[in-house]
C-alpha cells in the first residue's frame, strides 16, 4: 500500500456510514529496528495547514489557541478503497461539534449552504 496515494486526503467514512472529515495527515511510530508502522491517521485543519505551509502554521499556532488535531488510531481502520472507513461513531468525536459550528456560524450566511 502506498500511504501518501491510497490513505492522505481521503474522505473518511464512520461505522454510520457519516462522513466525518478527510485524512489531513499520517502519524507513523518508531519501535526497535522494524519499519515505521502507521499509529494514527489525523484529521484536522492544523495538520492541513502545517502541511500547506509552516510559516502559516506557525502565524495561526503563536496567535489563537487552535484545537488540536483528532486522532484516530490505525487500528481503527477498517478497509482503506475509494474512502477511508473507521470502526468510529462521528457523534463521539470533536469533528462532529466542529462541522455543527461551522454549519450555525459560517454555511448558515452563505448562499446554497442551508441545503
Amino acid at each position: 500500500m502506498n500511504l501518501i496515494r491510497d490513505v492522505l486526503d481521503k474522505q473518511v467514512i464512520d461505522r454510520n456510514g457519516s462522513r466525518i472529515g478527510k485524512v489531513d495527515g499520517l502519524i507513523l511510530s518508531i519501535a526497535g529496528e522494524g519499519p515505521p508502522k502507521v499509529a494514527f491517521i489525523e484529521m484536522g485543519a492544523l495538520t492541513l495547514l502545517r502541511r500547506l505551509s509552516r510559516r502559516l502554521y506557525r502565524f495561526f499556532v503563536s496567535r489563537l489557541s487552535p484545537s488540536p488535531p483528532y486522532r484516530i488510531s490505525w487500528s481503527k481502520v477498517e478497509d482503506v478503497g475509494v474512502d477511508v472507513e473507521v470502526d468510529v461513531d462521528d457523534k463521539a468525536t470533536p469533528v462532529e461539534g466542529y462541522q455543527e459550528w461551522l454549519r450555525r456560524h459560517v454555511l448558515h450566511f452563505m448562499p446554497g449552504g442551508r441545503s
